[in-house]
């Protein structure tokens, strides 16, 4: 299991953790597999919400797949990027489903259709954006 330090530190609610049996639906229904940094996470916890600002920062799993598969279907977010947050402004931050290390985190523009921001690593993603020192 992942070791989660920074998930529910002050101000912010995570959701109970995910099975292997809903990832893996989550996995059939989009087609491709989430990257192991996600599997993980999820296993963890189901999302993370930032309290003072009221947003999911990394969105529960069925949203994940809801959100992934309506922008693949609006063109609006390249495969094999999976949507699985948002900064509060409705950006997505994405991974490639197809990095298997998963360590890349981006933050998807929706108006300009490109890459917006590199967030980092995922662990520099999380320290950044779930109770580290980020933009809240």
């Amino acid at each position: 299991m992942w070791p989660m330090e920074t998930p529910g530190a002050d101000g912010y609610e995570v959701g109970e953790p995910t099975t292997l049996q809903q990832i893996d639906e989550a996995e059939e229904q989009l087609g491709s597999r989430l990257p192991r940094a996600l599997r993980d996470l999820y296993l963890t916890c189901d999302g993370i919400l930032d309290q003072p600002g009221q947003w999911w920062v990394i969105w529960p799993l069925d949203r994940l797949v809801e959100g992934t598969q309506a922008a693949w279907n609006d063109a609006r977010l390249p495969r094999p990027l999976v949507a699985f947050g948002d900064d509060g402004t409705g950006d997505p931050f994405c991974m490639r489903a197809d990095d298997d290390d998963g360590s890349l985190v981006l933050r998807w523009s929706w108006i300009d259709q490109q890459v917006e921001q590199d967030e980092g690593s995922f662990t520099e993603f999380l320290d950044e954006w779930c109770g580290g020192s980020g933009p809240h």
